[in-house]
């Protein structure tokens, strides 16, 4: 009853006409309940509502509604969950996935302890990439979720070297008040307060982290930056950084959480690289479901006490999260729906 409350809660502040919203919910609840995002295994959950294949075609009906705008609701989204995490700093993370050969999304996320939660996407086919270009798109989602964030929070962006050896990116975040804090190739080119130039690659010592403050990007012209160089004694390569502030060694590696939330909306959790839902507007309104869907699930394992030993000490709070939902609510939503209030008797007194 009381996920049922707070599904309806958030979806509530969505906006969308009230049937819309009422599949939405249900969409959500079916997905949780069945551990999958398959249309054949959520109409299954959603079984109390009705005939299976009415509840099938309740879901493509959704998925097809192109009264269901996107860029809307992510900014409302966006602010459901900043405004419930409640975070002294906020850390975005931005990456494209694949879902096989078939597509590719775009996605930037608010980063909590273990994962990453989707505010804004954008889907598109894997053979055609967005017209407007990787700086120009990454800045439309910037630009839906910023208006979100009070102005007296700090915000930092990170990015693996794919996306984060842009300086043209790294530029155009910046104006936007934002800190940077991205991942470069190593051959990026680094010159010190003396004038002299290395690659950062070159700059690396295995086990130690190096520092300074100087510019990178020559071919843009040199733009000021901080700069880490560290290696972990294990890892073949380093980590070579350059960041708005200085920032601590570790500051990077909670990036790979948004790599472990995109296992846990795919393979290791709800199967989004099955759903055969191909068309890339489809698939945007899908994901808004998953993102959904997810922070149910993180947000619960999260609260839940970590096990001190055995095989569920490793799980992560979306596992964690996941399971007890699964042990509580399947194989339908049944369990999660509000009790139908008693018949009214009437009393005729002759």
């Amino acid at each position: 009853m009381l996920l049922y409350q707070v599904m309806s809660e958030w979806v509530n502040q969505l906006s969308l006409e009230c049937r819309v919203r009422r599949v939405l919910k249900d969409f959500a609840l079916g997905m949780i309940v069945s551990g999958s995002c398959q249309l054949e295994a959520v109409a299954s959950a959603l079984a109390p509502r009705g005939r299976v294949e009415s509840q099938y075609r309740r879901l493509q009906r959704f998925l097809a509604n192109e009264r269901v705008k996107m860029a809307v609701l992510q900014a409302e989204w966006a602010a459901m969950v900043v405004k419930t995490m409640q975070a002294e700093q906020v850390v975005l993370l931005v990456d494209e996935t694949a879902l096989s050969d078939h597509l590719k999304a775009m996605v930037l996320g608010i980063w909590s302890v273990g994962g990453c939660v989707p505010l804004a996407w954008r889907c598109y086919p894997a053979q055609a990439y967005p017209v407007e270009g990787q700086v120009q798109l990454i800045m439309t989602l910037l630009k839906r979720v910023l208006p979100t964030i009070p102005v007296n929070i700090p915000v930092r962006l990170l990015a693996d070297r794919g996306i984060g050896t842009s300086p043209a990116l790294m530029q155009a975040v910046e104006a936007e008040g934002c800190q940077v804090l991205f991942r470069v190739q190593g051959s990026t080119r680094f010159r010190n307060a003396h004038g002299q130039q290395q690659s950062l690659h070159s700059l690396g010592i295995r086990g130690q982290s190096w520092h300074s403050v100087g510019d990178v990007f020559k071919k843009a012209g040199w733009l000021p930056a901080h700069v880490t160089v560290t290696w972990d004694a294990h890892y073949d390569h380093p980590w070579c950084l350059v960041s708005s502030v200085p920032i601590p060694d570790h500051a990077y590696a909670i990036r790979f959480d948004q790599e472990v939330s995109f296992r846990d909306l795919k393979s290791d959790g709800f199967d989004w690289q099955r759903s055969h839902v191909w068309l890339a507007d489809h698939a945007e309104r899908l994901l808004l479901v998953l993102a959904v869907s997810y922070w149910v699930v993180i947000a619960l394992g999260q609260r839940l006490p970590r096990p001190r030993s055995g095989r569920t000490a490793h799980w992560s709070a979306f596992h964690r999260g996941k399971a007890a939902l699964h042990t509580l609510f399947h194989p339908t939503i049944a369990p999660l729906l509000p009790h139908p209030p008693p018949p009214f008797i009437s009393c005729v007194v002759q």
